[in-house]
């Protein structure tokens, strides 16, 4: 059964068959069965790994995973399964990001990359975005490297991608990556729960490129712990006695110059907490008892400065939250004076969930000239990230949600 995935930030797998010559015609029975057969091979391979079937909206098999690494190793897995069972030779592109669900589909940005990633791609081979590599980290480490950048049909600018080497009988493991940072991500973990702190102490620092260097069983001591420790990020529970995580989050986000971010935890998904979370500028969200794999992505994404919220459900709780004021006739809020005319169109398009590169090919613009743009009105407004950008774009009338 066809799922859309729940999850915002995924690494999206496109396999297709790179059977030679031209594809068989429709009406060529063997052949379609024979195709049947392949992919039900694959599709037994992916089953442990834990990565959603959604529909791929043309040829090939599509599954969207919530850890990169779980990916990675289900792509390995098929192409020897596809091998194994003397199938045509397969070809696999990936992509992570924020794709938007739409009925049981998935779009955006990411699926056209790994779509033409996989059309691209050699038989026999993975590619994937150089993002997924980074995601998955070092538990994908020896079996994935940088294999430079790639012009693809349809985007303006290069991709750097990475390669997965998935034969087992390979005469050599790849090297490590020289160019990977070996800077270690540094995580504060605030829960009242010993129990529960202890256990992500265990999942952070079996990684070899994460380290907890504090807890606290409370809101204050949070402040406390991560002004003296300075972490990359910080695990907060949104319920602790007296300061609660909220509350916290927003002290420790409110002080100068801080590059810390913060992830909420709790343990029920409430829009109430999530849209308040967003207010005060944590970079994600996540309930307590998500895997341990998307723990350890969610961390790095946070570390390296993204969020963990697409904008169509950012867009979602601020339409149900947000009680903005209509704009004033000349469409310009006060809130937004300092803003160019060409920074309020990116604007509005960042609140409706337009990706960089979507922004770039409505406005006609260079995808590098809608990043500086988003990077000065994040500056001029005072914003960590996109998603503040989205709540504000709200709450001033700029956009609402009827149009």
């Amino acid at each position: 059964m066809l799922r859309t995935v729940d999850a915002p930030f995924v690494t999206v797998l496109l396999a297709d068959l790179a059977a030679p010559g031209p594809r068989a015609p429709r009406g060529d029975d063997a052949a379609v069965a024979a195709r049947r057969a392949a992919f039900a091979v694959l599709r037994e391979a992916a089953a442990p790994h834990g990565g959603r079937e959604v529909p791929a909206g043309g040829d090939g098999l599509m599954l969207a995973f919530t850890s990169a690494a779980a990916a990675v190793r289900c792509a390995a897995d098929m192409q020897r399964a596809a091998t194994a069972a003397d199938a045509p030779p397969l070809r696999i592109g990936m992509a992570a990001g924020e794709p938007i669900a739409e009925d049981e589909g998935l779009h955006g940005t990411p699926v056209v990359v790994a779509r033409r990633l996989c059309e691209t791609a050699a038989p026999g081979t993975i590619v994937a975005t150089d993002v997924v590599r980074q995601v998955a980290g070092p538990r994908v480490e020896g079996i994935v490297r940088p294999a430079g950048s790639l012009r693809l049909p349809g985007l303006d600018e290069r991709v750097a991608v990475a390669e997965v080497a998935w034969r087992e009988d390979a005469d050599d493991p790849l090297p490590a990556d020289p160019h990977r940072p070996r800077g270690e991500i540094t995580v504060v973990v605030a829960d009242d729960q010993r129990l529960l702190r202890a256990g992500f102490r265990v999942i952070l620092d079996s990684e070899p490129d994460m380290r907890v260097v504090g807890e606290a069983a409370d809101g204050e001591e949070a402040v406390d712990v991560v002004r003296r420790r300075r972490p990359d990020v910080v695990l907060m529970d949104i319920r602790m006695p007296g300061l609660d995580g909220l509350a916290a989050a927003e002290r420790i986000l409110s002080e100068p110059g801080t590059a810390t971010a913060v992830v909420m935890l709790t343990t029920f998904d409430r829009d109430e907490y999530v849209f308040e979370a967003l207010r005060v500028g944590a970079s994600g969200f996540l309930l307590k008892d998500t895997p341990a794999d998307r723990l350890l992505d969610a961390v790095r994404v946070a570390a390296a400065g993204d969020a963990l919220l697409a904008p169509s459900i950012t867009r979602r709780l601020v339409e149900r939250f947000a009680r903005a004021a209509r704009a004033p006739a000349d469409g310009t809020p006060p809130a937004l004076a300092a803003l160019t005319a060409r920074e309020l169109e990116v604007l509005r398009l960042v609140a409706r969930g337009r990706s960089n590169a979507e922004i770039a090919a409505e406005l006609v613009l260079g995808e590098n000239t809608v990043k500086t743009h988003v990077a000065h009105i994040l500056g001029k407004l005072g914003l960590r990230d996109r998603v503040q950008a989205v709540v504000v774009a709200y709450e001033s009338g700029l956009v609402t949600p009827e149009g």
